[in-house]
Parts: C-alpha cells; structure tokens; sequence
C-alpha cells in the first residue's frame, strides 16, 4: 500500500544551491544524519537513489507523530 502526498517544509541554509541538490539527489540516505529527529529511517527498497521509477520508503516526524 502506497501513500501519496506532499511534504513542504522551509529550512534556512548557509550553502551553495549545489550542495542541497547533490543531497537530495544523490546522498539522499544522509538525510537521517542530517536531521534524525525529523527523519527516522530511509530505505531503498528496489532500483537505485538517482534512477526514476525506484521504490523507496521514509519514517519520519510530522507534528509530533511518525509518519511512513
């Protein structure tokens, strides 16, 4: 089962636009170091990070609740 949506959120950065798009894209599994009380887990689960069509799963913190 599948859920679809959309997450918005509004973080203040001190980088270059290059950097944010390479950790989305690219290193998206760093994401739960980079901040673990927003996002829990990360799990590709088929295909690769950067290839479309992938199957992957986020647990992460939407008003004080986990979400997956």
């Amino acid at each position: 089962m599948g859920l679809k949506g959309k997450l918005t959120a509004s973080l203040e950065l001190k980088c270059g636009g290059h950097s944010v798009f390479e950790v989305f894209h690219t290193n998206t599994h760093h994401i739960v170091n980079i901040c673990p009380r927003n996002v829990a887990h990360f799990e590709v689960h088929e295909g690769e990070i950067i290839k479309a069509g992938s199957i992957v799963s986020w647990k992460y913190t939407r008003l004080d609740k986990i979400s997956i």
